[in-house]
């Protein structure tokens, strides 16, 4: 029985390290979130706050070169793509296989 005791003890208190933890964020001032605006950044500057914070990276060569591929793409080949793949069935589903691949 001790040992639930004790169990319950540490429980709670990451229990309330967690609820304090989730105060200060939800409490956080957007100067903590994003730097201090006098006008918008444009993509550029914000892509490149967002790569400083750690929040995104820039894309591997492949992947750049698959993107510019894609927009070289006339717009036409570009929304039957898109709708070839919407209307894909798999089977099984694709969160089965996501599932899956997890275990």
């Amino acid at each position: 029985m001790i040992d639930v005791e004790e169990e319950l003890v540490v429980l709670k208190a990451r229990l309330a390290r967690l609820e304090a933890t989730v105060q200060h964020l939800s409490v956080a001032e957007p100067a903590d979130v994003l730097p201090p605006l006098d006008e918008p950044l444009d993509a550029t500057q914000l892509r490149a706050w967002m790569r400083a914070q750690g929040l995104t990276s820039d894309l591997p060569p492949e992947a750049q070169a698959h993107a510019e591929r894609w927009r070289q793409l006339p717009e036409e080949e570009k929304r039957a793509h898109i709708q070839e793949m919407r209307s894909l069935v798999l089977d099984p589903p694709l969160s089965q296989i996501i599932i899956d691949n997890r275990r």
